[in-house]
């Protein structure tokens, strides 16, 4: 169907029985039945009891449809009329999934944090592979300060620390490298990291359904090279890590549940259509 231009309520794309409201820019969570008001029933013009009682028969009390209010009790509802809480006009459940306006399912946020830890623990894996030739020189400093100890010597442990600082700065940015190459590599090819895959998730511009370029990926993760390159500098760290915390939990509040990165990229995470 096409996509509406202004805020109201439309046939919803994936259940023509009912009508979903468009904010301007996508499908909100808000639903109601489409169904027409029925009509009201003929009504038959009341008969008058005593005009119909035998010859001689005592006259009963009045049929209290034709009364205003019934026996002892308080007006009744016109006949042919409703009642005020017809249940075929009650609203039906509400689906609270958030939608673009094609129709794609924008991802929960909890789909996106497991996704993201998954991500993490391969980049990390991969970066420590590849780190390896670099730990020769703190591995044998690390062994020679146990040797010393268990010796019964007090060994000066500033020496393993001063060998792990020397090489602190080339394994961040061999993690750097790699996380980079790794999302790039599978946004491109796959439009999902193996996490968003595990988690039925993929990445899309918000503009329509399109394969991620390399330019977009790049610059989606431009955030995260800074935040990672920041907190390798001791003296301005804190951004760094404050920047971490902010990009991806923004998507929290974010009516369109965008985090910081996705914005600049201008992509939305929604579910993978099985």
């Amino acid at each position: 169907m096409t996509t509406p231009s202004a805020p109201g309520w439309y046939e919803d794309p994936d259940d023509a029985t009912r009508l979903r409201y468009f904010d301007g820019i996508v499908w909100s969570s808000h639903t109601t039945p489409r169904h027409a008001q029925p009509a009201a029933p003929a009504v038959n013009a009341p008969v008058d009891p005593a005009s119909t009682a035998a010859p001689g028969a005592p006259a009963g009390p009045a049929d209290p449809r034709t009364q205003g209010t019934p026996w002892g009790g308080a007006p009744q509802q016109p006949w042919g009329q409703p009642p005020a809480q017809h249940p075929h006009w009650q609203q039906a459940p509400v689906d609270r999934a958030l939608r673009m306006p094609d129709g794609d399912v924008v991802a929960e946020w909890w789909r996106r944090l497991l996704a993201w830890v998954v991500d993490s623990l391969l980049t990390g894996l991969l970066a420590g592979l590849a780190s390896l030739p670099l730990m020769g020189s703190y591995l044998d400093a690390v062994r020679d300060w146990l040797q010393a100890s268990a010796n019964g010597e007090n060994p000066d442990f500033s020496v393993p620390l001063n060998a792990f600082a020397e090489i602190a700065l080339p394994i961040g940015l061999i993690q750097i490298g790699v996380g980079l190459v790794y999302s790039t590599l599978f946004l491109v090819w796959r439009s999902a990291t193996p996490g968003k895959m595990l988690l039925g998730t993929i990445v899309r511009p918000t503009a329509g359904r399109a394969r991620i370029g390399v330019g977009v990926a790049l610059r989606r993760q431009s955030l995260g090279v800074v935040s990672d390159l920041l907190q390798l500098n001791p003296l301005v760290n804190v951004a760094g890590i404050v920047l971490s915390v902010v990009d991806p939990g923004w998507l929290i509040r974010d009516p369109r549940r965008q985090a910081l990165h996705d914005k600049v990229a201008d992509t939305v995470v929604v579910l993978r259509k099985r």
